[in-house]
């Protein structure tokens, strides 16, 4: 018996830090995440589902959902007249403990507990008079090297 084919695309990951993001999915298919987590059900239910891009007060976002609304989000900020430690700061406010720092990938990078059991992994980056920001939304905890892991992808990616 055959194995039924994956509806999951695989798309492969963009070159480091493409001149231009058109999409979230690429930057960490579903098959990564789940050889990340060593979970292969992860993300089953609805396979991976690029969302349509939105643009917002000069912020162009892209989604990438696994289980919505569990996946990647990327956003995309001009540089110009905007900060990167304010924009940090605002969102460790959503942290309901303190964030686990991951020095030395881009200009900021953390995981922390949210509300309802939400778990979420950020890596601010610069590159292409952009500040691109990454944030995977996963429910419950898992392991801290799956954090650092998908941050660390990111970062290299961005």
């Amino acid at each position: 018996m055959s194995k039924p084919a994956s509806t999951t695309p695989t798309t492969p990951p963009p070159p480091a830090s493409p001149a231009t993001i058109t999409a979230a999915c690429p930057f960490l298919p579903l098959v990564e995440v789940q050889q990340i987590m060593g979970v292969a059900d992860f993300g089953t239910k609805g396979g991976q589902q690029e969302a349509a891009v939105k643009k917002r007060d000069g912020v162009t976002e892209y989604a990438c959902h696994y289980n919505d609304p569990v996946g990647l989000y990327l956003h995309v900020v001009p540089e110009k007249g905007r900060s990167v430690p304010s924009m940090v700061a605002e969102a460790k406010k959503e942290c309901t403990a303190p964030p686990t720092l991951l020095p030395g990938l881009g200009e900021a990078a953390w995981y922390c507990e949210n509300e309802d059991s939400y778990v979420s992994t950020l890596v601010y980056k610069r590159g292409h008079g952009q500040i691109r920001i990454a944030l995977v939304y996963l429910i419950g905890k898992t392991r801290a090297d799956v954090y650092k892991t998908m941050a660390e992808r990111l970062a290299q990616r961005l």
